[in-house]
């Protein structure tokens, strides 16, 4: 910690600056692509109009790069993994910006389901979240199937704007890469509509993994998660979809600003057949996703008088 924090209910330094995430007014723009990784924040940054406006990297690793989208302000974050990095993100961006919040998660996820091959992106209708109940685990254990129901809830779904999900479906369709016989087994990649996805609190435990060295009691754990409809798992879009929804009843939108959420999904891997994602093959749908969800925030409406009045993208 390099700035003296003020107030310890919500830390900020005495330029604004929240505690995690870094930034002060001003710096970020009304629609935002959030990531998990530096790489791929900076590679959707390639996309813009020029070099990025403004680029900071805070003390606990929040990347954030402002720039231009066909004269259109949009910032991109690179947050990591999981539900408390979506927390800090989601609360401390909303604390530094008026009006509107349109935020579109471009991330990866794991297969399921043969609908949703590597070499696709999905568009997930509806999230479900996937939480460890830790005080079942004080129990002794049981069948796999009643362990599975104790140790780990799933949530009812929550769903994505449908505005922004549309949005995202059209762009990623009217930039679809050609097939190449590089990767992908020669196929073309493809875009996956209307499927439900998990969002779980563990990559291991949650998402059915097993590991001699842990008591997870988790053998039953995906067919019990597939029984609900879920095709792929990743662990941020329900908590995004929650935290839009915690948001806009507690705020009065016309006024304060609405929060929309949305996610593209790269499949990595699939979980029926072990196979995973080259690197080859992840540059290429990146640079396809990340150009069109820059395509669908820009297509996505936001009034002059819903924008944040001023910021590095400013002409003075």
């Amino acid at each position: 910690m390099k700035e003296t924090l003020l107030d310890a209910n919500f830390p900020r330094d005495a330029q604004g600056r929240t505690y995690h995430v870094g930034t002060k007014p001003g710096e970020v723009a009304n629609r935002i692509i959030t990531v998990g990784d530096h790489t791929r924040a900076r590679r959707i940054a390639t996309n813009f109009d020029g070099p990025p406006l403004f680029e900071s990297e805070s003390h606990r690793k929040f990347l954030t790069i402002t720039g231009l989208f066909k004269g259109v302000p949009i910032t991109v974050v690179s947050i990591g993994m999981g539900f408390s990095l979506v927390d800090f993100f989601i609360r401390e961006v909303r604390a530094v910006l008026q009006g509107d919040m349109f935020v579109v998660r471009l991330g990866s996820c794991g297969s399921l389901s043969q609908d949703a091959p590597i070499g696709s992106v999905v568009v997930p209708l509806q999230s479900v979240g996937v939480l460890q109940n830790y005080d079942a685990f004080l129990e002794d254990a049981a069948n796999p199937a009643a362990d599975a129901a104790r140790c780990y809830h799933i949530t009812k779904p929550l769903p994505a704007d449908a505005v922004l999900h549309r949005a995202l479906v059209d762009a990623l369709k009217a930039r679809l890469p050609p097939a190449q016989e590089s990767v992908f087994g020669g196929r073309q990649p493809s875009v996956v509509d209307n499927l439900v996805n998990a969002s779980t609190d563990s990559f291991y435990s949650s998402q059915g993994r097993t590991t001699p060295f842990f008591e997870d009691r988790n053998s039953a754990l995906i067919e019990r998660i597939q029984a609900h409809g879920v095709s792929t798992f990743e662990m941020e879009t329900y908590l995004l979809s929650h935290l839009a929804r915690s948001h806009n009843r507690a705020v009065h939108t016309a006024t304060d600003g609405e929060m929309r959420v949305a996610a593209a999904q790269i499949v990595f891997a699939n979980r029926t057949t072990a196979a995973f994602v080259t690197p080859a093959e992840v540059e290429v749908l990146e640079r396809w996703a990340g150009g069109a969800v820059c395509e669908a925030l820009v297509a996505a409406e936001i009034s002059a008088e819903r924008l944040h009045p001023k910021g590095v993208w400013s002409r003075e």
